[in-house]
């Protein structure tokens, strides 16, 4: 009551309570009496009570109280759950290094900060369902798990649905046997969850449930699972909308290796919508089972170790690849080949890999671009799905001529083959043109006055679709004589004219787009 008073500190004791001593007790009806304002007899003055060292016997019941002045309890312990629901705290609360068997804030509208920090312990659930905190919620190295102490055996979890913090967010470095739900909170500044160390207990089934919740977060700073943040357990941000960066460099997913069991989902970002990077640098151990359907992110900032098995990327949407993320053909083939079986078999999806070109191309990273797009056509191949809408007897057929394709222009990727490809026949052709020359089996046209014969211009006059050197027209396979010289040149001058025409619209439609499966899929 003299520290109330005086504005200072009741120095009741020097340690977190081992036990309810005469000495350390307050009673909770008392302390809820000077929360309330007290009275003539025992004002508060400052607006704030500070309390050092106490153990609180009984109920601390506020709900639906209005609490005009701040309470910072400092290593108290309290022997059952204080009450807040429906309250209104016109100042802050704080509890470091305190122990709480729960905490029941419900609807609560705090004005100020409200902080579980400095290793304060809590041994039930923290309710802060719809809850209003004006400024931060500090729960920096909060330490959530069950304690002998208190009721066994009572859920260890943070219930955070719909709250409303007007600052950060902050558990960094929190420790947490027990799942932490923030589904459909609003958070004013940031979400730090540096080096938090966070476990979901297994439910009947056996199977480990959600250690993070950010469904349908909203975020207008960044969010940080970074530098140490490990979770065994599920982490999920579905439809989560985040103004930053989500920043998860360092960090440890599947801590426990459940992912390993029944292709289990790791990290959660359905829907997401990211406005800075997705940052996914320097884990310590590559990610397993990552679902980001349709999430869509500013930048993906990843490294080489990056990427486990089993992801679902089907419609995630990312503008460009960071600074330092590699754009090799070889690493970015890796990550599309690590995608779930289901999504690379029969039940292939196309958008990872388009949306990797497009991506690469605006980069101005065309060859690896065309060599992504090179390797999907090989990957439809070994697949089985080039020609699979076919009947059995026919598929063959498109699968000939996808190996020709692939082999002879890369899939219209690799346009310079073609013309080294035309280089060559143009100078075999040549050669064996002079040779049926020097045995007399070419012979002037007749229709016009001959020129000399030149091997190698007429093989290009031949090759080369519209192109007219006047050799063709003055020269030809003498066949009337029936020698099987000439009609071995006439038939391979026949080849090396169809070989033309095929070459120069294999690069016509190449240059304009008609062999870029992404373009006909869009014209589709």
């Amino acid at each position: 009551m003299r520290a109330a008073a005086s504005g200072g500190i009741a120095k009741i004791g020097y340690r977190r309570p081992r036990s309810a001593a005469p000495d350390l007790r307050l009673r909770a009806e008392f302390l809820a009496f000077l929360l309330r304002g007290g009275s003539a007899d025992a004002p508060v003055a400052g607006r704030r009570l500070q309390i050092l060292g106490a153990c609180i016997v009984g109920c601390l019941d506020l709900r639906d109280a209005s609490v005009p002045v701040s309470l910072w309890m400092y290593r108290c312990v309290f022997g059952t759950t204080p009450v807040l629901d429906g309250a209104h705290v016109r100042g802050s609360m704080a509890f470091p290094d305190s122990a709480l068997p729960g905490f029941a804030a419900e609807g609560c509208r705090i004005d100020g900060e409200l902080a579980f920090n400095a290793g304060c312990s809590l041994h039930g659930e923290l309710q802060l369902t719809r809850a209003v905190i004006g400024r931060d919620l500090n729960c920096e190295r909060l330490q959530l798990h069950e304690s002998e102490k208190f009721t066994p055996g009572r859920p260890c979890r943070v219930v955070a649905d719909g709250m409303s913090v007007a600052g950060d967010l902050v558990l960094a470095g929190a420790e947490a046997v027990g799942e932490l739900h923030l589904r459909a909170a609003r958070v004013g500044g940031e979400l730090r969850a540096t080096g938090a160390r966070l476990s979901a207990p297994f439910d009947p089934t056996g199977a480990r449930g959600v250690a993070l919740n950010l469904d349908c977060v909203e975020v207008r700073g960044n969010v940080r699972l970074d530098r140490g943040f490990t979770a065994a357990g599920q982490v999920r941000a579905q439809r989560a909308r985040i103004d930053g960066d989500l920043d998860c460099s360092s960090a440890g997913f599947d801590a426990a290796g459940d992912a390993g069991w029944d292709d289990a989902r790791t990290v959660l970002l359905d829907g997401a919508r990211i406005g800075g990077a997705l940052i996914l640098r320097e884990l310590q151990a590559p990610l397993q089972g990552a679902s980001l359907v349709d999430a869509t992110v500013g930048s993906l900032a990843d490294d080489v170790a990056t990427w486990g098995q089993h992801h679902v990327l089907d419609g995630f949407s990312y503008r460009r690849v960071g600074a330092h993320a590699p754009t090799d053909a070889a690493t970015r083939l890796g990550w599309l080949d690590r995608q779930h079986a289901s999504q690379l078999g029969s039940d292939f999806r196309p958008d990872p890999w388009r949306r990797l070109i497009g991506v690469l191309r605006g980069m101005g990273h065309g060859r690896s671009a065309a060599a992504v797009a090179i390797g999907r056509e090989r990957h439809l191949r070994r697949a089985g799905l080039i020609g699979r809408d076919l009947p059995a007897w026919l598929r063959w057929l498109p699968r000939v001529g996808h190996d020709l394709f692939g082999l002879f222009a890369g899939y219209g990727h690799r346009p310079l083959r073609v013309l080294g490809i035309a280089t060559l026949l143009w100078l075999a052709c040549g050669a064996a043109y002079w040779a049926a020359a020097a045995d007399g089996a070419m012979a002037p046209s007749g229709r016009v006055a001959a020129a000399p014969f030149v091997p190698l211009a007429y093989s290009l006059d031949v090759l080369v679709p519209l192109l007219d050197l006047g050799q063709a027209r003055r020269w030809a396979p003498a066949v009337g004589g029936r020698s099987n010289v000439a009609l071995m040149v006439l038939g391979l001058s026949w080849f090396e004219a169809l070989c033309g025409w095929l070459a120069a619209l294999t690069v016509l439609a190449g240059t304009i787009g008609l062999t870029d499966r992404d373009w006909r899929e869009r014209q589709a």
